[in-house]
C-alpha cells in the first residue's frame, strides 16, 4: 500500500492548548471567536476539556502549553482514505519531533510546538508533502 502524501497549508499565527476539568464550562468568547484563517478547535471527554485557540485567545484559569504551530491538511479528505495521520506523523516521531493532531470533518491540523516548527517542514517535505 502507498503512503498518502498530502498538502500542507500554514495556519496563520501561534496557537496554545489549553486544558480545563471535564466539568468545566468552555469559555463563552471563544465559541464566538472566528479568527481570520486560523481555528479553534473544543473538545470534550470524561477527563477534560481542550481547547486550541490562537494564543491572544488563551483562555484565563486554563492549564496551558504553547506556543504551537499549524498545518493543515484540508480536504475534504476521504473518511475511507486510511494512512493520513501516520503519514504525517510517523516521520515526526521518528525524528523526535512532538505533534498534536486535531481532526475535523474535511482534514486533519497537524500542530508542531513554534520551536520545532522550521525542523518538522523539512522532515515532512522530505516525507514527501508539499507545505505552503
Amino acid at each position: 500500500m502507498r503512503t498518502p502524501t498530502v498538502e500542507l497549508r500554514s495556519l496563520p499565527g501561534s496557537y496554545v492548548i489549553a486544558r480545563f476539568p471535564a466539568d468545566g464550562p468552555v469559555p463563552g468568547e471563544l465559541l464566538a471567536a472566528h479568527p481570520a484563517d486560523g481555528f479553534v478547535s473544543f473538545t470534550r471527554t470524561p477527563q477534560e476539556v481542550s481547547i486550541v485557540c490562537p494564543v491572544e485567545l488563551a483562555p484565563a484559569g486554563a492549564e496551558l502549553d504553547g506556543p504551537w504551530v499549524g498545518l493543515y491538511a484540508g480536504g475534504p479528505i476521504p473518511f475511507g482514505l486510511t494512512g493520513v495521520v501516520a503519514s504525517l506523523v510517523a516521520p515526526l516521531a521518528a525524528a523526535a519531533c512532538p505533534v498534536f493532531v486535531v481532526s475535523t470533518f474535511d482534514g486533519d491540523v497537524l500542530m508542531v510546538p513554534a520551536a520545532d516548527s522550521g525542523r518538522a517542514r523539512s522532515i515532512l517535505a522530505a516525507a514527501g508533502h508539499a507545505i505552503i
